[in-house]
């Protein structure tokens, strides 16, 4: 067994492992908010907004470091970063995720801003609750096809 191509694929999936659990926890934010108030609730609405600032950053850099992945795979298995750059079904599913994590940030900033500048907000705070759920069942289908892909790259 090749150790510097097994590390090569295992990259992706264990780096993503972080960026899974950080999401599922950011998500149990819909259930705390509506115990909190006054200063604490404004101290968690603060730290759920920065969370979702780095957890957006992560996911990109996890793509990349996805793209990188198949292009050192390719490189060792056949001499050529190209051979495996084109996405799979499970690679569609993660640009399709990462778009959907970028769209669910935006909503969660124009949440932020419509609520400090007094506009209405409610509708934004609804559309982001609702496609972060989109998005676990996603993350949910994607950790799946990617662990069956893992298992036959391997």
């Amino acid at each position: 067994m090749d150790y510097v191509r097994t590390a090569v694929v295992l990259a992706h999936p264990v780096a993503a492992v972080l960026v899974v659990w950080l999401f599922f926890r950011q998500r149990g934010w819909r259930g705390q908010s509506t115990l909190l108030r006054g200063e604490e609730r404004v101290a968690a609405v603060s730290a759920h907004e920065s969370m979702g600032d780095r957890i957006a950053i992560i996911s990109i850099g996890i793509v990349a470091l996805a793209f990188a992945s198949n292009m050192a795979r390719g490189v060792i298995d056949h001499g050529d970063a190209t051979r495996f750059l084109v996405p799979g079904f499970h690679g569609i599913t993660g640009i399709m995720g990462l778009s959907l994590m970028l769209y669910l940030w935006k909503l969660g900033r124009d949440t932020t801003a419509k609520k400090a500048s007094g506009d209405p907000f409610s509708g934004t705070k609804e559309r982001h609750g609702r496609i972060s759920d989109l998005l676990g069942v996603l993350i949910i289908i994607h950790s799946f096809l990617g662990f069956l892909y893992m298992l036959s790259i391997l």
